[in-house]
């Protein structure tokens, strides 16, 4: 949302996502399995867990700031309360990836599951921006194609790069014999295992390019169409890839 190509688009699209954006973050939080009773104790203990709803809460109260200075100033002034959200938020998610580890895990797994995070978090939101301002377009034939073109772009370098960084964490450090019955289907992991790399990465990796190139020819509605069933191939690829982080967060 900071591109300056988006500040093109108009004021509407800036608050549309805003509001999208925050509430997501408020259903993640209160989805979270914690009982309510807990919430009070682990926000002021010290450690992770209080670390990370603490910068989430940050996250959450910057975000409404700048949900309410959208419906009175132009996106370009509330830029500085974005850039500070982008920060917090950053922080609270490498956080939850070093929750999610043993504490015996080594440094590379930490490093290479953090990157993991950031780079999905990026990948999911100009999935959804490019989604919703693919829309635009269909009541906006004369908008530029800018922004959009921007969007597919970075989305899709962010596909690759994610395939790459989960990939890449996958041979170095889950366990050769059980990764090797997964790929084979010898235990339940493996349909789990085979939907995360079709789905989740080929499907994906094939779409991402006919996004690119739907765009540049401005067949914007088919262009929002493919991105919605990408995006979907994504979502499901992160619910598999999240299954082996409760399973086993060093497999995977």
């Amino acid at each position: 949302m900071s591109l300056p190509s988006l500040e093109t688009v108009g004021i509407a699209f800036y608050r549309t996502n805003g509001i999208v954006f925050l509430l997501t973050v408020i259903l993640g939080i209160l989805l979270f399995p914690i009982a309510w009773s807990e919430w009070s104790r682990l926000f002021l203990e010290p450690g992770l867990a209080g670390a990370m709803l603490f910068f989430f809460a940050a996250f959450i109260l910057i975000l409404f700031v700048y949900n309410l200075r959208l419906w009175f100033r132009h996106p370009h002034h509330s830029r500085p309360l974005l850039l500070v959200a982008t920060g917090l938020g950053a922080i609270a998610i490498l956080i939850s990836a070093m929750y999610y580890l043993p504490e015996d895990s080594g440094t590379a797994r930490m490093l290479s599951l953090s990157i993991y995070f950031l780079i999905s978090a990026l990948l999911l939101g100009a999935g959804v921006l490019a989604m919703l301002l693919g829309h635009s377009y269909l009541t906006r034939p004369g908008l530029s194609i800018v922004p959009l073109k921007h969007l597919v772009n970075i989305f899709m370098i962010l596909v690759f790069v994610e395939a790459a960084v989960a990939l890449l964490s996958t041979l170095l450090f889950s366990p050769t014999e059980r990764l090797v019955n997964a790929l084979l289907l010898r235990n339940f992991e493996g349909l789990y295992l085979w939907i995360r790399l079709l789905i989740g990465m080929v499907g994906p990796l094939i779409l991402a390019p006919m996004i690119v190139f739907t765009v540049r020819d401005r067949a914007t509605m088919s262009a929002t169409g493919l991105l919605y069933v990408a995006m979907m191939m994504v979502i499901i690829g992160e619910i598999c890839s999240r299954f082996f982080l409760l399973v086993d967060a060093n497999f995977l």
